[in-house]
């Protein structure tokens, strides 16, 4: 049975609640204080919908919205939620990428992804006074993915891109890479080379 709508994925656990110190130590952490910090946003595909672009990926990753984890509308039961999925993308797309078993992304609707800029780093004397504040980063970034029907966007994946404030959320890939992710309507230039 295939959903009409939806990615069904398996979510063992809603957040990230531990740090594993050793073999023999593990810190729990109380998520509630920087709950979408800790949140998962990535999960085992069981089933995808009937108008999946890329056919058969079960058994691959989802990346999907925050929400999801979060809305009971969403759990299924057993560890199981619904992801909503809507091929031209807009607000009621939570589905965001897949990962297949190489580590190959395709993003979905109309979602890509950004290599957060290098934090700047406050100043600090050898006692650890603060000598001067860090400034706010500017806001661009390397474009990682874009979904492939974006070529009139005029931007491709290596490029360094502009995106609007406020569009920069933060989210985890499965291997510890930190991106942002955005709507390709969000991003702003590209940065030509001189």
């Amino acid at each position: 049975m295939k959903p009409l709508r939806h990615f069904v994925v398996r979510i063992p656990k809603k957040f990230k609640d531990e740090i594993k110190l050793s073999d023999e130590t593990t810190l729990k952490l109380v998520t509630k204080f920087n709950e979408f910090e800790h949140r998962f946003n990535y999960a085992e595909i069981i089933s995808c919908p009937v108008n999946c672009p890329l056919g058969n990926c079960e058994g691959g990753t989802l990346y999907f919205h925050h929400h999801v984890v979060m809305e009971q509308a969403y759990d299924i039961g057993e560890g199981l939620y619904l992801v909503n999925y809507d091929p031209l993308g807009g607000y009621g797309n939570h589905s965001i990428a897949v990962e297949d078993k190489d580590g190959d992304i395709t993003m979905l609707g109309d979602w890509c992804f950004v290599l957060p800029p290098d934090k700047p780093e406050e100043e600090t004397s050898a006692s650890g006074i603060v000598l001067s504040l860090a400034k706010e980063p500017e806001l661009e970034g390397e474009l990682l993915t874009l979904p492939s029907d974006s070529e009139w966007i005029g931007a491709k994946p290596g490029d360094m891109v502009g995106y609007t404030k406020n569009s920069e959320y933060e989210m985890e890939l499965k291997d510890g890479t930190k991106v942002y992710r955005m709507r390709t309507t969000e991003l702003v230039y590209v940065k030509e080379e001189h």
